[in-house]
């Protein structure tokens, strides 16, 4: 592209109840867009203290927004506080829509949200749905008619070093090293169940959590007498892990695509209600077994399914093979070639995003 490098700011919040899937994806396209000269900023409200850390370590400037106000109030926030115009405000957001993303038309130039529901009017230039489904149809009259709609996970926002392991994984029906990571926060505690059903193999467990996870105390405890177990807190090498393992037990959330990349089988335990499409097309594809929602997956069930997946190489192999059909781990550089044409043209956002408003 030839024009000069933008301004992205992203709006995304991330806590134990709303989980880290949001900020992740947001964060994988912002790195790409710093890749290619960009400024980005994120606006968010209520950060765990670890992650605001984080963000601020990062090349990303942070405006923390006030969680007691309502979200109307965020754009005078936003103007007062941004660096430089916005060149295209990102919503990965479930509760903002139409409205909202109106209002910011005094300080940014074009509006993209991050969507998996397809419940709400967006008044977008550009939608991005990375789940599978019905496609872009799903968006007929939730969106401007000139939107532009990226949808599936050929666009899935997967961090590059994922991508850049894929030639180095695939998985060969042994099974030498299990993954644990169902999500950041994980309020449920699915992680502990999970991993004790893992030592049942008898080979080494890496577990992941992220540092807001709740249960840390007590999961740091039960690890250090399991031989079997090592633990791995807010890590930095969840592509390295990932491609080392063999079977991994995970959600189906933001890390699904990441573990596709690398052909990582998986059982999936379902967190959210966003998550039950996403579980049953793995399954149907052969990349995954669904195991259904976490309040109704114990430990023993974990442990029998993965004893028999265990003792099925054939099915291990067609299962690798299957998730790395799925995606090739390139969406975010796909998505940043979308954005830059888009800020590439010339047609004001006033233009482009004003949805239909007759229903």
């Amino acid at each position: 592209m030839s024009h000069a490098p933008g301004h992205a700011l992203f709006r995304a919040d991330a806590s134990a109840d709303v989980g880290t899937g949001h900020l992740v994806r947001c964060r994988t396209l912002a790195a790409e867009l710093e890749h290619r000269g960009w400024t980005t900023t994120l606006a968010s409200r209520d950060l765990p203290r670890e992650l605001a850390r984080s963000v601020r370590g990062s090349e990303m400037a942070l405006i923390e927004l006030d969680a007691a106000s309502g979200l109307e109030a965020e754009h005078a926030v936003i103007t007062k506080m941004v660096a430089r115009p916005v060149t295209v405000a990102v919503v990965d957001h479930y509760g903002i829509g139409a409205e909202w993303q109106r209002a910011a038309v005094g300080w940014a130039e074009r509006m993209m949200a991050i969507d998996d529901l397809a419940d709400r009017f967006q008044a977008v230039d550009l939608l991005l749905n990375q789940n599978p489904g019905p496609g872009p149809a799903r968006y007929r009259g939730l969106v401007p008619p000139a939107a532009r709609i990226l949808d599936g996970p050929t666009y899935a926002l997967v961090r590059p070093e994922f991508a850049a392991m894929r030639l180095r994984a695939g998985h060969h029906g042994a099974v030498g090293r299990i993954l644990v990571f169902l999500s950041g926060t994980d309020p449920h505690d699915v992680t502990r169940r999970a991993a004790e059903a893992a030592t049942a193999i008898g080979v080494p467990v890496d577990v992941v959590v992220g540092a807001a996870y709740p249960f840390l105390a007590a999961l740091q405890a039960w690890a250090a007498d399991e031989p079997l177990i090592e633990l791995h807190v807010e890590t930095r090498d969840m592509a390295a892990l990932m491609a080392r393992a063999d079977i991994s037990i995970g959600a189906p959330g933001s890390a699904t695509w990441e573990r596709c990349t690398l052909g990582l089988p998986t059982l999936l335990v379902t967190l959210a209600d966003n998550q039950v499409a996403i579980a049953r097309h793995l399954a149907e594809v052969g990349a995954a077994l669904d195991l259904g929602w976490h309040s109704e997956v114990t430990t023993a069930e974990l442990e029998d399914v993965l004893i028999a997946l265990a003792a099925d190489p054939a099915r291990l192999r067609a299962m690798s093979e299957a998730a790395a059909r799925i995606t090739d781990g390139q969406g975010a550089v796909r998505v940043a070639d979308e954005l830059e044409r888009l800020v590439a043209t010339a047609r004001p956002r006033s233009d482009a995003a004003r949805p239909d408003d007759r229903r």
